[in-house]
C-alpha cells in the first residue's frame, strides 16, 4: 500500500480528534524462576513489537500505548535474567527426553491459538492438529501419544512457538526458513524459533521509548501489578454499583496499597522512560473519587474510563455528544482531565471487524468517526475542534483472530486517517495541553468499570469472596509479623511485593462464572502461591485453606445438554409453556475469556430433537431480532451451510458446489427468536450420531458474530428411552 504522509497544515480546522489507546498488560506469572504460562512472551513477539513497529510507515498516526509495569519487568526479566517459561522449557527439551506428563502437557496446550489464523494456513501444523485430534480428550492421553513420532513432537515443539512470532518478522531472516522448511526441522531451526524470539523481545521497550522521545507516541502506566484500585481503596464502593453485591466476609479497605501501586509504577516508569508519566489508565477502567484524590496527588495529568461512568455520572446519559466532551474532575486538592472511552467503536474493533475484510472493516470505522464529526457539527453544543473520540482496547488479545494477525486491517485503517484532512489523531496528553481553555467540569464521579459500570467480575461470587478474605487473612498477618521487629527488611519488602502481586485483577477475573479458559485453574493455583510465598518468607508453615483450590472442580459448562425430546412450533414465538425446556442451553454470555464482550448479539441458543426432527433456537438482541442473516453450518453428520435471510433460504452442501431448496425437510420461523428445523430422516440423522454445528449473523454481507467464536456446539442423538433413563 502507498504511504500517504499529511502535512498538519492541511488539516481541516474542524477537524475531529481521535485518540487510540492500546492498554498492554499480563499478570506476573513467574514463580521459582519459571514463567506458568507464556504470554508475556508469546504477546510480546507477536504483539507487543508489532503495534508500535508498524507506526514507522505512518509517521502522522499519534497514539498512545498503556504499559503496565507488571508486563515490562517480565519483559526486562526473560531478556537479562534468561528467566523462561514452562512452553519454551518443554519445546527445548529433545522428544526422546519427554516425560509423559510433558507429553500430556504439550498435547493439551501446544494448540492454545486460534486455529482458523494460526494452525489451519500451515499445512504441517495442521497435519498434528488432526493427529492429536480437534476435540482432544486428556483421557485419550495414552492413545493419541502413541500416535506421535518422535518427528512429529519435534515439528510440534517448533510450531507451536512460531506461530507467535509477528507478522514483522515471520517473513524475514532468521525465521522465514521456518515456513519455507514446513517440516522435518532440526535443532538449528528451533534454537531459531525460541533465541530469536527473545532478540525480539529486546527491541519492544527500546522502540516504545524513541517513539516517545519523538513525539509520535505518548506512554502511560497502570497501577504496578494492575489491581482494581477501588476495591483496594474500600471493597464497600461495590455497593454503590450494585447494591445486591454480597461482599467478602472481611471488608477489604487499604488505600494505601492503591497509593503504593500508583507509586511503584511511577518509580519503575520514571527509570525507564527518563521523564515522570502524565498519564494512567486505570486497571479495568474501574475508578472512583477516593482513587482520583490519589492520581491528583500525585501529579497526574489524565486519567480514562468507559462512557458508562460519564452516562452514570451525569445522571441525564449521553445527550448533546457530551461522551466527545474533553472533561476534567476538580475538588479542593487539585484536578485531573479525563477521557471516557467510545464502547462502540472499541468494540468494534475488539470483537467484530476481525470477520470482516479488512478494507471493508477500515472504512466502516471511518464512516462511524466521520457520522459523529457530523452530528457534532449539527448538533452546534462545542466547536467540533475542542472534541475527542477515544478508542482504548487491549493492544494484544483480538488480534489472532484477525487476517495476517491485524495488519492488513490496520495498515488500511491508518493508510485512510493519513489522508484524511477531517480527522487528526493525537496522544492523549498533547489533547488536553492544546485545550486547557474547553475543557468541561466534574465535581462527582460515580464509581464503576468498564464492564457494565460495576465492579462485579472481581467481587461478590462466593469463589471471588473467597479470594479476597484470603488476602485480607495474609495481609493481615503480615503486617502483624513487620510489627514484630524479628525480620529483615529486605524479607518484608519481599513478603509485601507478593502481597501486591496477590492483588492483580487477572487472579479473580477467572473466579466466578463469567469467564473461561483451559487454564483456570494455572490462575487459581499462582493466586495462591503468592500468599503462600508469604509464610514461606516468613517461616511459617503455609495454612492448609492456602492448598486447596479456589475455582470449583465442576468448570463452569456453557452447554447444556438436552434432557428429552422437545416438540416446538416453528413459529418464532413462544407457543406453549416448557415449549423448550427439556433442549439443550449455549449461553453466550458465559463464554468469556481473556476479553470480555458486554454485548453479545445473539445472547442463547436453545438446540434439541425428537422422534422426527432436529430443532434450534436463537435468541437475539431487540436491535437484531429481525432482517437479520444467519448463516447455519453443521460440520457434523454431514457439511451443509444453510442461509437464512428474511426473504427465504437456500442449502449448500460443502462436498460439492449445488445449492438447492428443501422445504419439505426444513423451516424456519422469526418473530420474538429464530426457530429453525431440519428433518431427522431427510438429512439421515440416526441415532448414537453426533451433531456439531455454529451460527453466524451477519448484517448485510459483513459477519458481526460467530457462535461459538473458535469451537462448536455438539451433541448426541439418543433415543427416547436412553434419554429418560439418564434423567
Amino acid at each position: 500500500m502507498t504511504e500517504v504522509v499529511r502535512n498538519s497544515d492541511k488539516v481541516n480546522k474542524d477537524a475531529i480528534n481521535v485518540a487510540f489507546l492500546w492498554h498492554q498488560h499480563q499478570p506476573f506469572y513467574k514463580n521459582d524462576n519459571i514463567y506458568f504460562l507464556p504470554w508475556v512472551r508469546f504477546h510480546g513477539t507477536k504483539d507487543y513489537y508489532d503495534m508500535i513497529r508498524i507506526l514507522d510507515d505512518y509517521p502522522t498516526i499519534k497514539q498512545t500505548f498503556n504499559l503496565v509495569p507488571s508486563l515490562l519487568v517480565q519483559i526486562e526479566d526473560y531478556i537479562n535474567n534468561h528467566s523462561r517459561d514452562k512452553v519454551w522449557i518443554l519445546s527445548n527439551k529433545d522428544p526422546d527426553d519427554l516425560t509423559d506428563e510433558d507429553k500430556s502437557y504439550i498435547l493439551k496446550n501446544f494448540f492454545n491459538c486460534y486455529h482458523e489464523r494460526m494452525v489451519y494456513p500451515y499445512p504441517r501444523y495442521a497435519e498434528l492438529l488432526k493427529l492429536r485430534g480437534e476435540n482432544y480428550d486428556q483421557r485419550d492421553f495414552y492413545i493419541v501419544k502413541n500416535r506421535f513420532t518422535y518427528r512429529d513432537w519435534f515439528d510440534l515443539q517448533v510450531w507451536y512457538n512460531f506461530v507467535w512470532i509477528g507478522e514483522y518478522s515471520k517473513y524475514d531472516a532468521p525465521f522465514k526458513k521456518i515456513i519455507e522448511k514446513g517440516k522435518d526441522f532440526t535443532t538449528e531451526d528451533k534454537n531459531i524459533v525460541l533465541n530469536e524470539s527473545i532478540q525480539i523481545l529486546k527491541k519492544i521497550i527500546s522502540k516504545h521509548k524513541s517513539a516517545q522521545e519523538e513525539g509520535r507516541i505518548e506512554v502511560s502506566i497502570s497501577p504496578f501489578y494492575h489491581p482494581i484500585l477501588p476495591l483496594l481503596c474500600d471493597i464497600e464502593v461495590a455497593k454503590i454499583c450494585d447494591p445486591n453485591v454480597i461482599l467478602p466476609s472481611n471488608k477489604f479497605k487499604h488505600p494505601e496499597d492503591a497509593e503504593a501501586q500508583i507509586q511503584k509504577s511511577i518509580k519503575y516508569y520514571t527509570k525507564i522512560f527518563g521523564q515522570e508519566p502524565r498519564g494512567l489508565w486505570p486497571s479495568e477502567g474501574s475508578l472512583s473519587e477516593q482513587v482520583l484524590e490519589i492520581l491528583i496527588k500525585y501529579g497526574l495529568n489524565w486519567t480514562a474510563t468507559d462512557e458508562l461512568i460519564l452516562y452514570n455520572t451525569l445522571n441525564n446519559g449521553l445527550a448533546d455528544y457530551s461522551l466527545f466532551k474533553p472533561y476534567k474532575y476538580i475538588n479542593k486538592n487539585g484536578k485531573i482531565n479525563f477521557v471516557f472511552r467510545d464502547h462502540k467503536l472499541s468494540d468494534l474493533i475488539g470483537f467484530t471487524y476481525s470477520k470482516w475484510s479488512p478494507d471493508d472493516a477500515a472504512k466502516d470505522f471511518l464512516n462511524h468517526i466521520h457520522k459523529i464529526r457530523d452530528g457534532i457539527i449539527k448538533n452546534n453544543k462545542f466547536p467540533v475542534s475542542d472534541s475527542l473520540i477515544t478508542i482504548i482496547l487491549d493492544g494484544e488479545n483480538c488480534w489472532e483472530y484477525y487476517q495476517s494477525d491485524g495488519k492488513d486491517f490496520l495498515r488500511t485503517l491508518y493508510w485512510l486517517l493519513s489522508g484524511d484532512t477531517l480527522i487528526k489523531t493525537t496522544t492523549i496528553n498533547d489533547f488536553f495541553e492544546s485545550k486547557k481553555e474547553s475543557i468541561h467540569s466534574l465535581t462527582k464521579l460515580f464509581p464503576g468499570s468498564w464492564i457494565n459500570g460495576n465492579f462485579k467480575i472481581w467481587v461478590g461470587h462466593n469463589e471471588d469472596n473467597l479470594a479476597w478474605d484470603l488476602l485480607s487473612m495474609t495481609r493481615k498477618f503480615l503486617v502483624e509479623q513487620e510489627k514484630s521487629g524479628m525480620y529483615s527488611s529486605e524479607i518484608i519488602k519481599a513478603a509485601w511485593e507478593e502481597i501486591f502481586i496477590a492483588e492483580g485483577s487477572d487472579w479473580n477475573w477467572w473466579y466466578g462464572d463469567e469467564h473461561h479458559s483451559t487454564e483456570l485453574h494455572a490462575f487459581d493455583e499462582m493466586f495462591r502461591i503468592r500468599l503462600s510465598n508469604v509464610y514461606k518468607l516468613l517461616g511459617y508453615p503455609i495454612p492448609e485453606i492456602l492448598t486447596k483450590s479456589i475455582k470449583s472442580e465442576r468448570e463452569k459448562i456453557s452447554i447444556i445438554q438436552p434432557k428429552g425430546y422437545i416438540y416446538p412450533v416453528i413459529d418464532g414465538k413462544l407457543s406453549f409453556e416448557n415449549e423448550w425446556e427439556l433442549a439443550g442451553i449455549f449461553e453466550t454470555t458465559l463464554t468469556g475469556g481473556v476479553m470480555h464482550r458486554v454485548s453479545n448479539p445473539v445472547r442463547k441458543i436453545f438446540f434439541g430433537y425428537n422422534e422426527d426432527n432436529i430443532f434450534i433456537r436463537v435468541d437475539c438482541s431487540f436491535q437484531h431480532k429481525r432482517n437479520c442473516r444467519y448463516i447455519l453450518r453443521f460440520i457434523e453428520p454431514f457439511e451443509i451451510e444453510i442461509d437464512i435471510k428474511p426473504s427465504g433460504f437456500e442449502i449448500s452442501w460443502k462436498k460439492d458446489t449445488r445449492v438447492e431448496i428443501f422445504n419439505y425437510s426444513f423451516g424456519a420461523a422469526s418473530s420474538d427468536f429464530l426457530e429453525i428445523f431440519l428433518s431427522r430422516k431427510e438429512f439421515s440423522i440416526f441415532d448414537n450420531s453426533y451433531v456439531s454445528f455454529e451460527i453466524l449473523l451477519f448484517n448485510e454481507n459483513s459477519e458481526i458474530e460467530r457462535i461459538p467464536e473458535d469451537d462448536l456446539i455438539r451433541f448426541k442423538i439418543e433415543s427416547k428411552k436412553s434419554l429418560e433413563y439418564r434423567e
